[in-house]
């Protein structure tokens, strides 16, 4: 029974893994030319997501970094008593934005640290059988 939960367990991590850096791929190419609408939208002038623009550049990693920064403000604006001062810090939502664009920026980095959780827990898992 062990066996087959630590081979089902590595096939999970190696998909996971996959998944993950899909995730990243779709991300940095298909979807930052939304993710970067959405943050115009929101990095007011001296905030953070504005200095993260001109600090990362428009490289892969850059894009990287960028796309977990607009995830960042959508998810942590949301926390019941810091959510508002980190949300200040970071940018401005001038007006909604629309759903789909905050979409655009929202899935596909929550499909990525989704991956990344579960090859965790595969990880985890192999060593703890092992």
């Amino acid at each position: 029974m062990i066996e087959k939960l630590t081979v089902i367990s590595a096939f999970l991590g190696i998909a996971s893994m996959i998944g993950g850096l899909l995730g990243i791929l779709f991300t940095v190419t298909v979807a930052f030319s939304r993710i970067r609408v959405v943050e115009a939208k929101i990095a007011a002038p001296g905030a953070y997501l504005d200095m993260t623009k001109i600090l990362w550049g428009d490289g892969p990693w850059g894009r990287w970094i960028r796309a977990m920064n607009v995830w960042s403000f959508f998810t942590y604006r949301n926390l019941p008593v810091i959510g508002s001062k980190v949300a200040s810090r970071m940018g401005k939502e001038d007006g909604a934005t629309p759903r789909h664009l905050k979409l655009w920026a929202l899935i596909p980095v929550t499909f990525t640290f989704a991956c990344a959780m579960i090859f965790a827990m595969s990880a985890i898992f192999l060593v703890i059988a092992e």
